[in-house]
């Protein structure tokens, strides 16, 4: 237990004991006040010093046996428990009574009677004021135990979880990479070198903000939007005018933080099935707010009729995957929300992981 007996401990250990001290002397002092015999305030609070102030350094040595007394044996942990209790107790009533000896103006010959009557009156109270002291102690230091284990646990995990990010992440770069120059290398068999030179700029910027953020597991909502505007850009490029493409982010959102590269898969599924239609046109629409705590992204396409695109492939299964590491609660939802168009629906907890 890693208890440091600094100025807290001691502040509270000594106003609890006072308190109790002042209490006690109070009461004392009223049952005497009506009787043949009253006794001044200071003189009930003073006799009672020595065995109420005495359990101040009492309470100290308890936890400091409590601190160091962590050998893996049971039966070793429990000798020193006895020790301690068998030569802590005697040495507090010597203290108390060789002080409420001198309190009184008696001599010191007789302590040895007063000890045995401290022992025969009060041996009971006594232990069980040692035994409450010790079960204190002893739950502090569980729950310091405890607490340290979970933080040691939570560490752990979250560096697990960012290198196993950082393998999911390097899968999914390469994904969109091939797809991106593929837009590239047919808007230059198209002849559109105007376009392919602007594809290029945006796939420049684009691999820009991969390096910006290749160390860290998280971007905001801005950075996430400025990366897949430039996405959307070179594919409205490829797929000319077969796609069109709506964006809504609300302002309160732009600063909200989220794991990184995770909205990418989710626009670049809707855009590649959707865009490759034959006949009609992919209207894209993509929208991003808050709601009750949480960040919600909404997005809808158009699919064939035939289309089975609508599951988890590599880009959308690493999502999930990412999901599932960082929230216990989560939505990830992609279903046809009528004939021909497909909404998905992302939500996450706003203000950390776990939330």
């Amino acid at each position: 237990m890693k208890t440091n007996f600094t100025r807290y401990f001691w502040a509270v250990n000594v106003f609890v004991w006072l308190s109790i001290h002042l209490i006690l002397s109070l009461i004392q002092h009223n049952a005497l006040t009506y009787t043949s015999n009253p006794v001044e305030f200071s003189t009930v609070w003073l006799k009672l010093s020595p065995w109420l102030g005495n359990w101040i350094w009492m309470t100290a040595a308890i936890f400091l046996i409590v601190r160091y007394n962590v050998y893996p044996s049971k039966l070793k942990r429990l000798a020193i428990h006895a020790a301690g209790f068998l030569l802590l107790l005697p040495l507090y009533w010597i203290t108390c009574v060789t002080m409420r000896t001198l309190i009184d103006g008696k001599s010191l010959s007789v302590v040895p009677e007063a000890f045995w009557r401290a022992f025969t009156n009060s041996a009971f109270l006594d232990a069980s004021i040692y035994f409450a002291v010790l079960g204190l102690a002893l739950g502090i230091r569980f729950y310091q135990h405890a607490l340290n284990k979970q933080l040691e646990l939570k560490h752990v995990n979250d560096l697990l979880i960012k290198e196993q990010l950082k393998t999911l992440r390097s899968q999914l770069n390469p994904h969109f990479i091939f797809n991106t120059l593929n837009t590239i290398v047919s808007l230059v068999r198209l002849k559109r070198d105007g376009e392919a030179v602007i594809a290029l700029t945006e796939l420049s910027q684009m691999l820009r903000k991969i390096l910006e953020n290749k160390n860290t597991s998280e971007a905001s909502v801005k950075d996430e939007m400025i990366f897949i505007n430039s996405y959307l850009a070179i594919q409205k490029m490829r797929f000319s005018d077969k796609l069109n493409t709506t964006v809504e982010v609300a302002e309160n959102c732009l600063d909200i933080v989220i794991p990184n590269m995770l909205l990418h898969p989710l626009v670049e599924n809707a855009i590649q099935h959707g865009s490759q239609l034959q006949r009609t046109v992919n209207d894209f629409h993509m929208s991003v707010a808050k709601n009750d705590g949480m960040l919600v992204v909404t997005m809808t396409n158009n699919v064939g009729e035939c289309d089975e695109a609508k599951g988890f492939g590599i880009g959308l299964g690493n999502t999930r995957e990412i999901l599932n590491r960082l929230y216990t609660h989560f939505q990830l939802e992609i279903k046809e929300k009528y004939k021909g168009t497909v909404e998905t629906v992302l939500a996450i907890p706003i203000g950390g992981n776990n939330a």
